[in-house]
Protein backbone atom coordinates (compact mmCIF):
# COMPACT_ATOMS: atom_id res chain seq x y z
CA UNK A 1 0.00 0.00 0.00
CA UNK A 2 1.59 3.18 -1.22
CA UNK A 3 0.63 7.38 -1.19
CA UNK A 4 -0.60 8.78 -4.46
CA UNK A 5 2.01 11.45 -3.48
CA UNK A 6 5.59 11.50 -5.71
CA UNK A 7 8.53 10.83 -3.28
CA UNK A 8 10.64 12.89 -5.21
CA UNK A 9 9.25 15.91 -5.21
CA UNK A 10 10.72 18.45 -3.22
CA UNK A 11 9.95 19.12 0.60
CA UNK A 12 9.20 21.77 2.13
CA UNK A 13 9.12 20.43 6.02
CA UNK A 14 11.10 16.77 7.55
CA UNK A 15 11.63 13.90 5.49
CA UNK A 16 12.24 10.65 6.70
CA UNK A 17 13.72 7.88 5.25
CA UNK A 18 13.83 4.34 7.16
CA UNK A 19 14.58 1.06 5.32
CA UNK A 20 11.05 -0.13 4.35
CA UNK A 21 8.90 3.14 5.00
CA UNK A 22 9.47 6.83 4.57
CA UNK A 23 7.49 9.95 5.08
CA UNK A 24 7.21 13.42 5.16
CA UNK A 25 5.75 16.62 6.78
CA UNK A 26 5.76 19.90 5.64
CA UNK A 27 3.71 22.69 5.42
CA UNK A 28 0.97 23.62 2.01
CA UNK A 29 -0.17 20.04 2.12
CA UNK A 30 2.73 18.54 1.08
CA UNK A 31 2.80 15.31 3.65
CA UNK A 32 2.30 11.77 3.09
CA UNK A 33 4.22 8.46 3.45
CA UNK A 34 4.80 6.45 0.75
CA UNK A 35 6.91 2.40 0.50
CA UNK A 36 10.68 3.21 -0.08
CA UNK A 37 10.71 -0.07 -1.75
CA UNK A 38 8.50 1.01 -4.48
CA UNK A 39 10.67 4.07 -5.36
CA UNK A 40 13.91 3.38 -4.24
CA UNK A 41 15.98 4.29 -7.77
CA UNK A 42 19.45 4.52 -8.62
CA UNK A 43 20.15 8.25 -6.94
CA UNK A 44 18.88 7.22 -3.67
CA UNK A 45 20.78 4.10 -3.41
CA UNK A 46 23.93 5.83 -4.53
CA UNK A 47 23.23 8.90 -2.37
CA UNK A 48 22.45 6.63 0.87
CA UNK A 49 25.81 4.67 0.13
CA UNK A 50 27.89 7.88 0.13
CA UNK A 51 26.09 9.34 3.23
CA UNK A 52 27.29 5.87 4.79
CA UNK A 53 30.88 6.47 3.45
CA UNK A 54 30.62 10.04 4.51
CA UNK A 55 29.59 8.83 7.75
CA UNK A 56 32.33 6.96 8.38
CA UNK A 57 35.26 8.92 7.30
CA UNK A 58 34.00 11.57 10.54
CA UNK A 59 33.71 8.61 12.52
CA UNK A 60 37.01 7.61 11.75
CA UNK A 61 38.54 11.18 12.15
CA UNK A 62 36.18 11.63 15.56
CA UNK A 63 37.93 8.39 16.92
CA UNK A 64 41.70 9.56 15.81
CA UNK A 65 41.26 12.49 17.15
CA UNK A 66 39.39 11.80 20.70
CA UNK A 67 42.28 8.68 20.73
CA UNK A 68 44.91 10.87 20.02
CA UNK A 69 44.04 13.79 22.34
CA UNK A 70 43.65 11.07 25.54
CA UNK A 71 46.62 8.99 24.80
CA UNK A 72 48.39 12.73 25.23
CA UNK A 73 47.13 13.80 28.25
CA UNK A 74 47.62 9.94 29.59
CA UNK A 75 51.25 10.44 28.70
CA UNK A 76 51.85 14.19 29.95
CA UNK A 77 50.38 13.27 33.26
CA UNK A 78 53.04 10.69 33.47
CA UNK A 79 53.07 6.41 33.33
CA UNK A 80 52.44 6.16 29.74
CA UNK A 81 49.95 5.11 28.08
CA UNK A 82 47.55 2.95 30.58
CA UNK A 83 44.87 0.18 29.71
CA UNK A 84 41.84 2.31 30.20
CA UNK A 85 42.93 3.99 26.83
CA UNK A 86 43.73 1.06 25.38
CA UNK A 87 40.91 -0.80 26.14
CA UNK A 88 38.98 2.58 24.91
CA UNK A 89 40.55 2.31 22.23
CA UNK A 90 40.40 -1.18 21.57
CA UNK A 91 36.17 -1.65 22.14
CA UNK A 92 35.55 1.80 19.60
CA UNK A 93 37.70 0.73 16.90
CA UNK A 94 35.81 -2.82 16.86
CA UNK A 95 32.73 -0.75 16.64
CA UNK A 96 34.11 1.47 14.00
CA UNK A 97 36.05 -1.77 12.19
CA UNK A 98 32.00 -3.34 12.42
CA UNK A 99 31.25 0.03 10.79
CA UNK A 100 33.53 0.01 7.77
CA UNK A 101 32.32 -3.29 6.79
CA UNK A 102 29.02 -2.35 7.34
CA UNK A 103 29.76 0.49 4.81
CA UNK A 104 32.55 -0.95 2.48
CA UNK A 105 32.02 -4.60 2.48
CA UNK A 106 28.24 -6.20 3.31
CA UNK A 107 26.80 -4.06 0.87
CA UNK A 108 28.45 -5.52 -2.33
CA UNK A 109 27.33 -8.59 -0.77
CA UNK A 110 23.03 -7.96 0.08
CA UNK A 111 22.73 -4.95 -1.56
CA UNK A 112 19.67 -4.74 -4.19
CA UNK A 113 22.07 -5.20 -7.01
CA UNK A 114 23.88 -8.01 -5.76
CA UNK A 115 20.10 -9.48 -5.14
CA UNK A 116 19.11 -8.96 -8.92
CA UNK A 117 22.08 -10.42 -10.04
CA UNK A 118 21.33 -13.34 -8.25
CA UNK A 119 18.13 -13.52 -9.30
CA UNK A 120 19.38 -13.57 -13.03
CA UNK A 121 21.78 -16.32 -12.32
CA UNK A 122 18.95 -18.44 -10.67
CA UNK A 123 16.68 -17.47 -13.74
CA UNK A 124 19.36 -18.32 -16.07
CA UNK A 125 20.09 -21.64 -14.29
CA UNK A 126 16.57 -22.55 -14.50
CA UNK A 127 16.41 -21.71 -18.39
CA UNK A 128 19.21 -24.24 -18.88
CA UNK A 129 17.21 -27.24 -17.17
Amino acid sequence: MTSNRDPNEPVDGVKVDLPFISFRIGRGGAWGWYSAMNHDDAYERARRRVRARLSFYRHLATYAAVIAGIAFVDLITGGGISNVVLWFAGIWGAFLVWQGFNVFIFPAVWSPEAEEKMIEDELRKDQRT
